[in-house]
């Protein structure tokens, strides 16, 4: 009989830090448990350029407690990577060397593109996507990142420095309330949808896909305020009547009222607002929302680069 074997991933985003630890059994790989540590990397970097001591030292009580999930588990492999936030950090030399020297787990900082590809990974082991053209729309913290899917194959990828933290960052610095987000979201757009624009032109998108917390966010809350089913399909008219209802509370209300935690209650409403106008500018309707993200690409890069073992 096969003996089964753990791995684990770590997705280090702007608005938080994810951990998902797999078993591989007889050449399966299951979901063993979910983690999340809401260490907001992006804060400090989209305001100042540097992570700050006090996040860092977060960073490291979380990387601390991950690692001993890993020495619990007996992984195998782990992946860790960075994403916007530590990328852009002036000292994210320093964030990795103390991370690796309080934890011993190794961090890689990626681009956008090895982003996109690890998703688009993750997507494909949920969601049959030979014979189609889709579009895959991923909220981050730092950026948002859309991809083009054609018959099971990336066709472009582009990643856009317009995450909800730097958004919320940039109502802060102008001192405007969350109803001016349209007008410091009006300034990122273009680029967005130029790309958009040239890359739907040649032939029609079948459907978006969504990926990421915020997007898990959308389908649960499909179902909580509006009274439908099911959380894994959003229509371009619900995400309209969900962000009319989200932006009529505070942020304390929808704490209260949603159960919606603290880090999600602020930046769920520039999300929403995101994932709308792509879905308006490349013409779809309909949203899947099939609850895999970076991690779970990541999970699986590290269950195909480990030896084979035998019982």
């Amino acid at each position: 009989m096969a003996s089964s074997q753990h791995v684990s991933a770590i997705d280090i985003g702007s608005n938080a830090i994810r951990m998902i630890v797999g078993e591989i059994h007889d050449q399966r790989l299951h979901t063993v448990q979910k983690f999340r540590a809401p260490v907001r990397l992006g804060k400090d970097v989209f305001k100042h350029g540097r992570i700050s001591e006090e996040v860092l030292h977060e960073a490291e009580e979380t990387f601390r407690r991950f690692a001993e999930i890993n020495r619990k588990y007996r992984v195998r492999g782990c992946r860790a990577v960075a994403t916007s936030a530590v990328r852009e950090a002036a000292n994210r030399r320093q964030f990795t060397q103390r991370i690796l020297k309080t934890s011993g787990i190794g961090i890689e900082v990626i681009d956008g593109i090895e982003e996109a590809r690890l998703i688009h990974t993750a997507v494909q082991r949920e969601v049959d996507l030979s014979r189609k053209r889709l579009l895959l729309i991923d909220v981050g913290g730092g950026s948002v990142e859309i991809t083009f899917s054609e018959n099971g194959m990336m066709s472009a990828t582009q990643s856009f420095p317009m995450g909800t933290v730097r958004i919320l960052q940039m109502l802060q610095k102008r001192k405007l309330p969350e109803k001016g987000l349209k007008v410091v979201m009006g300034e990122f757009i273009q680029p967005l949808s130029r790309y958009l624009e040239s890359h739907v032109g040649h032939a029609p998108v079948e459907l978006a896909v969504g990926t990421g917390g915020n997007l898990e966010c959308m389908g649960r809350l499909k179902t909580e305020m509006l009274g439908r089913t099911p959380a894994t399909l959003v229509s371009l008219q619900e995400l309209t009547e969900i962000s009319e209802r989200l932006e009529a509370l505070t942020v304390n209300e929808r704490i209260d009222e949603l159960n919606l935690r603290p880090d999600r209650a602020d930046v769920i409403v520039p999300a929403v607002l995101l994932v709308k106008t792509v879905l308006r500018q490349a013409g779809v309707e309909k949203l899947l929302i099939p609850g895999v993200g970076l991690r779970d690409g990541l999970l699986w890069s590290v269950a195909d680069h480990l030896p084979a073992s035998r019982a």
